[in-house]
């Protein structure tokens, strides 16, 4: 990211020397610092960001060119629905806002220059599965390959009430019985800091995915029952939601889903698919750094 970011800085200073040809050389010598009364010019300020940071900026130029041709003869673009939606996955992979807040502090960027690396790189991915061929075949090869991903699993939807002991569980679940509020006696007693504020609420669980003391009582209550269970993280008291069957999924139905996972599987990762537009391209270099 900093090395990215520095190419951005050294692109925009590049352009903007561009747009005024004529007052480049009168303000060559123009002062942007002074250090102890010594004179930094800004001709030593671009002759260093040009030595240092020039290969990394014509590359960016002529790969954004490359890319931005590539996705006008594809007609491809990114919209912001597409957009949007990716982005809200990767806040919640870095931990939220705060999660964010500290991984741009720490790549030394701001939240627009990471979206605009967001959107590139998922333009380049569009750009590089649009280039995978498919068949029919091939697809459904595929499919029958990743049969148990494209399957709907055996789910339960569940809330939890988590306590350090047995006697305080079963205190809970008698006030539970007695017809005390699920939500409010979770965000009182529950020593689940990441569900507690829910009211408990921990969404669909499939098989596998957590303790199996607290799998097997909440794959066996019938829905809308509480029920006891006693884990490694203390004492459980579960309520089920709602369930969800195991079902086989159907080819022809996700026909277009298929395809998506097949050509992002099979397309060229970011670097290898530059590199080919790059080797493709008829490119003249009429800059070689100092």
């Amino acid at each position: 990211m900093k090395k990215i970011n520095a190419a951005l800085f050294a692109l925009i200073l590049s352009l903007s020397l561009l747009s005024a040809p004529l007052n480049l050389w009168a303000q060559e010598q123009e002062a942007v610092a002074t250090v102890n009364g010594v004179v930094i010019t800004r001709e030593q300020f671009i002759d260093l960001l040009e030595e240092q940071f020039g290969p990394y900026a014509l590359q960016e130029l002529i790969q954004r060119e490359l890319v931005n041709q590539k996705a006008e003869a594809l007609q491809v673009s990114i919209d912001d629905e597409q957009f949007a939606e990716i982005y809200e996955v990767i806040l919640q992979q870095l931990g939220g806002p705060q999660g964010l807040y500290m991984f741009l502090m720490q790549n030394n960027a701001t939240e627009e220059q990471f979206k605009e690396q967001v959107r590139w790189n998922m333009l380049l991915s569009e750009l590089a599965s649009s280039e995978v061929e498919v068949t029919e075949e091939a697809l459904a090869q595929w499919f029958e390959q990743n049969q148990d991903y494209y399957d709907t699993p055996e789910m339960v939807e569940v809330s939890h009430i988590l306590v350090d002991s047995e006697e305080e569980a079963k205190e809970i679940l008698a006030s539970l019985k007695a017809g005390e509020d699920f939500e409010a006696l979770a965000k009182e007693k529950s020593q689940d800091p990441g569900s507690a504020v829910a009211g408990g609420y921990l969404g669909n669980i499939e098989k596998g995915i957590t303790v199996p003391e607290f799998e097997e009582t909440a794959f066996s209550l019938p829905i809308g029952e509480f029920g006891l269970a006693q884990s490694m993280f203390g004492w459980h008291i579960v309520l089920v939601h709602e369930k969800t069957d195991h079902e086989k999924a159907v080819f022809s139905e996700i026909r277009d889903r298929v395809e998506r996972d097949y050509r992002s599987n099979q397309a060229l990762d970011a670097r290898s698919f530059l590199n080919k537009l790059e080797t493709d391209a008829d490119i003249d270099l009429f800059w070689q750094p100092r």
